[in-house]
């Protein structure tokens, strides 16, 4: 489990920095194609959305019928927000399949869980919130996320990210 998790941390990096570099190549080539990243360049982007997603989403500052060049620069943004998703989840994630929660803890601002899948796969998720000072903490995701957000896969994990406490 934590072999797997070591093994994949590597390629997972590589793709991640490919997608920040080829993100404005993706988002041209969505201009063409629609929203959807065809076969597998679908791994630079999110699984559970396409690369208008933060419309449907709501997210700040992403707006619904843009053309031309802020259409590419929205789609290259998401593609940012969210590098390589479909790679962590299709390539990487753990299947949903006959999952069993083995292990689980909840605190505020800490989660661990332990599951196994019908694979007889193991695999965990760790979330943490580092205080840092004031009201900034590290945001902390290692392992596979703890919720298939395809339905599908729990992706696989390795963000750290400085936030704000609201």
């Amino acid at each position: 489990m934590i072999t797997r998790y070591i093994a994949y941390w590597l390629p997972n990096i590589v793709l991640v920095l490919l997608a920040f570099v080829l993100s404005p190549l993706l988002a041209a080539l969505s201009l063409l194609t629609g929203p959807k990243l065809p076969g597998f360049l679908q791994w630079f982007s999110t699984t559970d959305a396409d690369l208008d997603g933060g419309i449907a989403q709501n997210v700040a500052g992403y707006k619904d019928g843009l053309k031309g060049w802020r259409l590419w620069w929205q789609r290259t943004c998401w593609i940012c927000r969210n590098p390589a998703h479909g790679w962590q989840a299709e390539v990487l994630g753990m299947s949903t399949d006959g999952l069993v929660t083995l292990q689980m803890s909840v605190e505020k601002g800490r989660q661990w869980f332990l599951f196994k899948n019908s694979r007889r796969q193991k695999f965990f998720c760790i979330k943490r919130d580092v205080p840092l000072f004031g009201s900034f903490y590290i945001k902390l995701y290692l392992g596979w996320y703890d919720v298939a957000r395809d339905g599908r896969n729990h992706q696989y994990e390795f963000q750290i990210g400085l936030k704000q406490s609201s």
